[in-house]
Formats: structure tokens, sequence, C-alpha cells
């Protein structure tokens, strides 16, 4: 023998199952998401990393100056690649780190610009290195990683 369930009662009952299964989802979803976020701590410290491999390349770039290598590489376009490779990571972390006011950030590019416009001939010398060492040691100060 069939039970007959009218219309307006099984409707009843298909929405409020929807209702309880998209509450239940969207609970589940977010505490998913909550638990996977990264905290800040975390995103703090990779956007650090990003700039200790800035300053590290400017280091580098650095010490082959004062070594007087020829512009790390065949001709003066090594330095300037690794100029342009740290400008370019340079510019991805200040995008990330909020914390640097954005005139700062500015004036740490326009020193990098600089560098990149000085990069030829001028790589060899003791005052480029002494230029690069500079930025390098002011990009850890701007990222808090100089009390490290």
């Amino acid at each position: 023998m069939a039970v007959y369930i009218p219309q307006a009662r099984r409707r009843r009952r298909l929405l409020s199952v929807a209702a309880a299964a998209l509450v239940v989802g969207a609970v589940l979803g977010a505490l998913a998401g909550r638990l996977t976020a990264p905290t800040p701590e975390q995103r703090v410290a990779a956007v650090q990393e990003q700039a200790r491999q800035v300053t590290s390349q400017l280091r580098v770039l650095s010490l082959h100056s004062e070594a007087g290598a020829a512009s790390l590489g065949s001709g003066d376009g090594g330095a300037a690649l690794a100029l342009q490779r740290a400008d370019t990571d340079l510019g991805h972390a200040l995008d990330q780190a909020t914390w640097i006011p954005p005139r700062r950030g500015a004036a740490l590019r326009d020193r990098l610009h600089a560098l990149e416009r000085a990069a030829g001939p001028a790589a060899r010398t003791a005052s480029f290195a002494t230029d690069t060492d500079a930025l390098a040691a002011d990009i850890d100060t701007a990222f808090g990683l100089t009390d490290r």
C-alpha cells in the first residue's frame, strides 16, 4: 500500500534538507579555510625570505665588483641582468610587504634603478660595491631582517 505525501510537504522537506546541507557545507568550508590559511607570521616570514634573496643577490654582485670580476659574466650584461632580477624580486616583495610605506619602497627601488643604470663599467668600481652593500643593508632594515 502506498502512502500519499502531499506535494507541499515534499517541497518543504526538500527545501529544509537543501538549507541544512547549505549551512553544513558553509560551516565546514569556513572551518577548513581557517585551518589551512597561512598565519600572518607565516606570510611575513615568506615576504622577508623574498627580501633576503634580493639582498643576497646584491651582496654577491658587490663581492664580484670588489674582486674586479668582469661584471658577473661575459661583457657588462651579467651585472645588469642580476640587478634586473633583483628589481623584479624586490617589486614582488614590496607589493606584499604592507608594513613598508610606499614612499620608502619607491626610494629603495629608485636606488636599485640607479645601480642598474650604473651597471656597465662602473660595476667594477669600489663605489659601486659600496652602494650595492648599502642598498642591501637598507633593504634588510626595511623588511625587519637586521635583528636576526
